[in-house]
């Protein structure tokens, strides 16, 4: 799953981040072929509508995403939380920093992607924790 969300990284480092913010399940680094750091990879969990939805989030070394996927909302309402596993909603992400601005909401699905949304914050709050440690 990892590749997939940082497709030109050729192996991955856990980071061992005791002090990650609450809900990010693990950490990694991406290294390319000659060991350059290319960003990292976070996985992180949020409360949905009806129960946990799990997130990965690729965040380049400029502080901006690379990609975001959804590994598990399972939990929520297919026809309208449950989109948030598709490209059209993902996919806003890509290019965004911290900010986020400009990503939407799904009608109808507002707990959900508020869900996601924080999901993608922590990742990016865990990406400052490893940054001021390099």
């Amino acid at each position: 799953a990892r590749q997939a969300v940082m497709p030109e990284a050729a192996s991955f480092e856990p980071l061992e981040q005791a002090d990650f913010p609450e809900g990010v399940v693990s950490g990694y680094q991406g290294l390319d072929s000659a060991s350059e750091t290319v960003g990292y990879v976070f996985t992180v969990e949020g409360k949905g509508f009806d129960g946990t939805i799990s997130v990965m989030c690729a965040i380049g070394t400029d502080g901006n995403i690379l990609k975001c996927s959804t590994l598990d909302v399972s939990s929520e309402t297919k026809t309208l939380g449950g989109k948030t596993a598709n490209p059209e909603y993902t996919d806003q992400y890509i290019g965004q920093n911290s900010s986020l601005d400009g990503v939407d909401s799904i009608s109808g699905a507002t707990i959900t992607s508020t869900a996601y949304k924080g999901c993608v914050e922590k990742a990016f709050a865990a990406y400052e924790l490893v940054k001021e440690a390099e």
